[in-house]
């Protein structure tokens, strides 16, 4: 059995770059679930960077989910500095967009 050696949460109700995760040391892989809520579709990309937090990042997943739906995206490591981005959202306070991160 898989120990969990971290995990993390972001929620969208709107689009926008959630907080930056310091990943370094903490896991060797990372798997990230994205599921959007019944009313809401989304594109969401997964962003790295490494050495620093500040500065452009790469992405390393863009999906496209439609209403009610969840998806996982999976990555080896080592990796440094973790966020997720929701660039498009249908428009509403309760069209949430939810990222969960475990890594081990």
């Amino acid at each position: 059995m898989a120990i969990i050696e971290n995990a993390y949460k972001w929620d969208f109700t709107s689009t926008g770059t959630g907080d930056i995760l310091d990943a370094r040391g903490v896991a060797q892989s990372l798997t990230f679930g994205i599921e959007t809520s019944s009313g809401c579709t989304a594109t969401v990309q997964i962003l790295h960077r490494m050495w620093s937090s500040a500065g452009p990042r790469s992405v390393m997943s863009t999906v496209n989910l439609s209403t009610g739906a969840f998806t996982t995206a999976q990555f080896l490591g080592p990796l440094d500095f973790v966020t997720a981005r929701v660039t498009d959202k249908t428009a509403g306070s309760t069209n949430t967009v939810t990222v969960y991160l475990k890594g081990n």
